[in-house]
């Protein structure tokens, strides 16, 4: 959804005559969020006319995005001046267009705005829906492929066999968090961890040993700040511009930041049993 700037009606834009003093632009920021990226918009107008159409829902801000190397894109419409835009990584490579316009919610007959220039001032217009009434202009995301770390989850976390143990539990070591799993569990996950159903093993053993972890460390966080696995977690919540402390201090439940840090992985269990089944019964 690209501008056409031989358009044959007024459309605010830069370097387009249509109107006298008005103006529209967007500010897009994007950032990276456990596996997503949240592009972040905010529509500034200047035209009483046009904003009176937005408030009647008669139009509508919108921002389009594509991504040349997998052909993903999207629109998103909104009456407000801000749109959040959340993507999945997965769907992205290389760099992403993103477009932002005011466009025709609905037919609007006869229109006149009182900041068009004088030839058409003369006619009044009738818009189709989509129609493009302003254009805000175009922004290039660069999607930079980060790097392997060695700051990440999966350099924390270790499985081990515990022959003592009738039930899964954890140790919080300097640097590891050790899951201990009972002899004949531990078997199990060692033949299916790396399996069709990894995602839902995944699911079973690590996210509840990461609920319990958060559990302890929000009720002592100051015995485990030196701790390397401590320092990892709190980065990786940095390093997805969410406050480590949103965690500690309740203002986010330790059941949504572990499947957090996982990303989302009963979404991907359940994508994963479903997969299987279809299999299955082909």
């Amino acid at each position: 959804m690209k501008f056409n700037p031989a358009l044959p009606y007024p459309v605010l834009s830069k370097g387009n005559d249509s109107y006298n003093s008005s103006s529209f632009d967007a500010q897009v920021i994007a950032k990276k969020s456990f596996g997503q990226l949240v592009l972040e918009a905010e529509f500034v107008l200047n035209n009483a006319g046009l904003q009176d159409l937005i408030d009647q829902g008669k139009a509508v801000f919108a921002l389009h995005f594509e991504c040349p190397q997998t052909s993903y894109r999207g629109l998103v419409k909104g009456t407000n001046e801000t749109l959040t835009i959340k993507i999945d990584e997965e769907k992205l490579r290389g760099k992403m267009d993103v477009h932002s316009f005011i466009i025709a919610n609905d037919r609007i007959v006869d229109y006149l705005n009182a900041d068009w220039n004088s030839f058409y001032k003369k006619f009044p217009i009738t818009y189709e829906k989509g129609n493009t009434l302003a254009f805000g202009g175009a922004a290039e995301i660069i999607l930079h492929e980060e790097a392997a770390e060695e700051q990440n989850f999966p350099s924390i976390v270790t499985i081990q066999r515990a022959d003592n143990r009738k039930y899964m539990g954890i140790e919080l070591g300097n640097n590891q968090i050790l899951i201990l799993l009972p002899e004949q569990l531990y078997k199990k996950y060692a033949k299916y961890g790396s399996s069709r159903l990894k995602d839902t093993i995944l699911s079973v053993v690590i996210l509840p040993a990461l609920i319990d972890v958060f559990h302890i460390i929000k009720g002592d966080s100051g015995s485990y700040e030196d701790n390397r696995w401590y320092q990892v977690l709190e980065q990786i919540f940095e390093n997805n511009h969410v406050p480590f402390e949103h965690v500690l201090s309740d203002q986010m439940p330790v059941i949504e930041a572990a499947q957090l840090v996982l990303r989302n992985p009963l979404f991907a269990s359940f994508n994963e049993v479903e997969k299987f089944l279809v299999q299955e019964e082909d």
